[in-house]
């Protein structure tokens, strides 16, 4: 009987001891990559509450890295951790706040150094490094992530969540791909910022029911003929015209509209969801996603 005691004392210190670590110093093997469960040691199912996702380049050529911010807003809102794990590439520290730690052999996966406060804050990110992988194609980011309310107890009174996958393209050869388009390399159409945003004003934007698009139409390029005809539309995931942002000729320069889907005759019964930015000036042809939230 005394041996059973002596069992039963080592495996609670046990359990106690490691989630501590999970809730102190991070955890991993919690992605949706590994199957995981996520942060069940603070709640049995994930809340969507709680959102998360990440910002960064969309396209990283083969071998190099890229610098990339994990968000995280929603749930209790007094501290916030993070597991994040990509499918082929590599992830990084990209200073104190963050950490590698194994989850299995040849598998490192990014993790936070301590939970983060949210203190005013709405909205708390790490920064982090991704390293592409050797081959072309396309990589996924996976993260996990939760919200809690900061009485140091892993409890049913904080809540976690799933990240949305973040999708990396990997190319290769650049050089080949600016000389089969010279004219496209001269045009940039940025990612929208913030994204997500909110169409109801709430937190993921602060507050704010627009997104900013910004473009740029270069001052040379041959076959252009100043001023060029510029149109940017917005489409749902079926392809349907939803808003109409630019249709004009505009000389070359620096350019920045702002969508609200509030202020459109058609826009105000826009659903959440993944919707489609697209930029056209003759040749050039550029479309980004935007994230919708309410």
């Amino acid at each position: 009987m005394k041996k059973i005691y002596s069992i039963l004392i080592l495996f609670s210190f046990t359990v106690f001891f490691v989630a501590g670590v999970l809730r102190s110093n991070g955890y991993v093997g919690a992605t949706e990559k590994d199957g995981g469960t996520g942060c069940n040691c603070h709640n049995y199912s994930p809340s969507n509450q709680v959102n998360a996702w990440i910002e960064g380049p969309d396209s990283v050529l083969v071998g190099t890295s890229a610098n990339y911010k994990l968000y995280i807003t929603g749930g209790p809102k007094i501290r916030g951790g993070f597991n994040l794990a990509s499918l082929n590439g590599k992830v990084a520290p990209f200073d104190g706040f963050t950490k590698l730690m194994q989850y299995v052999p040849n598998d490192s996966q990014l993790t936070h150094s301590s939970p983060q406060n949210f203190s005013d804050k709405d909205t708390i990110f790490w920064n982090f490094i991704y390293r592409a992988p050797s081959n072309t194609g396309f990589d996924t980011v996976y993260s996990v992530v939760n919200s809690t309310n900061g009485n140091g107890i892993a409890d049913g009174n904080d809540r976690w969540n799933f990240g949305r996958k973040f999708i990396v393209k990997i190319y290769n050869n650049p050089v080949s791909v600016e000389s089969e388009n010279s004219i496209v390399d001269n045009f940039i159409l940025h990612q929208n910022y913030p994204n997500p945003f909110s169409a109801n004003g709430g937190s993921i934007s602060g507050g704010n029911p627009t997104t900013t698009i910004k473009y740029s139409i270069p001052s040379v390029g041959e076959g252009l003929a100043f001023p060029v005809e510029v149109t940017l539309k917005v489409y749902d995931i079926t392809g349907r015209e939803v808003a109409s942002l630019v249709n004009e000729r505009q000389a070359p320069g620096n350019y920045e509209v702002k969508f609200s889907p509030g202020s459109l005759g058609n826009g105000r019964n826009l659903p959440s969801g993944v919707y489609i930015y697209k930029l056209e000036s003759g040749n050039y042809k550029a479309v980004r996603k935007l994230i919708l939230l309410k």
